[in-house]
């Protein structure tokens, strides 16, 4: 073969290629493209042919695998202002890059599901509250400071939450496992402990208590939960979303001889190794109502 013919042959198959990666003439400028939820990546690559955004599917699926393939995809709606080659596209929908406006969203620790409900008020129209309530797990949506797309949507906002809340505990899965534990039991044990005190130490100290009236087959007895005073174990399900330092205290819990504790008017948390002494503690720390 000649070398004008190879570089015919080199033209032809560059064009080629080139023609497969830049976007279609019909490119959906000045729209929002919805990528759903649980989309595989062979569907995602059709589908984004259908809506005209790539030309080649199989572009799409190779530049995916290269970047990581369909799991590190992001759900949601992007919005398309102007036409984006398929390079541009992937890297997009692999880094969530929605090009809409977003908002500021701080959960705080200790937040129910319905506490972090209410916070979704008009400003996200397409957030469904009684979707959201459904389907949520109490315990494992990570109270944070989020940048929230204004249409994000109750599926996504759950898996923004949970997946946070993946990436913050990874570096205790070791602990985890080692721990006797399950992760739900740790989970449930973090969010009592974030609802009844706040330091780091007391948080430390309570999850000690509880983990050791379990132990004794005492029921645990906390305010932020009634039942606890009827049953013994744990509640059926966490009772709020704890922080980072409540997972922890839960999985490092503190060895003490106390086996009570109450939080007094005075806001300080005051401990005892036997009932009796619970009890005088009670009335001197905290006045009848």
């Amino acid at each position: 073969m000649s070398r004008i013919q190879i570089f015919i042959v080199g033209t032809v198959l560059f064009l080629a290629c080139f023609w497969q990666i830049v976007p279609p003439f019909s490119f959906p400028s000045d729209s929002v493209v919805t990528i759903p939820e649980g989309t595989g990546l062979h569907g995602l690559a059709e589908k984004l042919r259908r809506d005209k955004v790539v030309r080649s599917p199989l572009w799409f699926r190779i530049t995916a695998i290269m970047l990581g393939g369909e799991r590190d995809m992001k759900a949601g709606q992007y919005y398309m202002h102007r036409p984006q080659n398929v390079f541009l596209v992937v890297w997009r929908v692999f880094h969530g890059y929605y090009d809409i406006e977003t908002v500021r969203l701080t959960i705080p620790e200790g937040f129910t599901a319905s506490d972090i409900s209410e916070l979704f008020d008009e400003k996200f129209p397409f957030f469904d509250h009684a979707n959201f309530l459904s389907k949520a797990s109490e315990g494992y949506l990570f109270p944070d400071t989020y940048f929230v797309p204004v249409n994000i949507t109750a599926s996504s906002t759950i898996l923004l939450l949970t997946n946070n809340f993946d990436r913050k505990i990874s570096s205790l899965s070791g602990e985890i496992r080692d721990s006797g534990h399950l992760l739900d039991d740790i989970v449930k044990m973090a969010s009592i402990v974030e609802s009844e005190v706040k330091s780091k130490e007391d948080k430390e100290i309570v999850s000690g208590i509880l983990w050791k009236r379990l132990e004794l087959g005492m029921p645990l007895q906390v305010d932020s939960d009634p039942d606890t005073y009827k049953h013994t174990g744990f509640p059926p399900r966490p009772i709020s979303n704890p922080g980072f330092d409540s997972i922890v205290a839960a999985l490092r819990p503190a060895i003490t001889s106390y086996l009570y504790f109450l939080t007094g008017d005075d806001g300080q948390t005051h401990y005892s190794r036997t009932f009796d002494e619970h009890v005088a503690k009670k009335l001197k720390y905290i006045k009848k109502r």
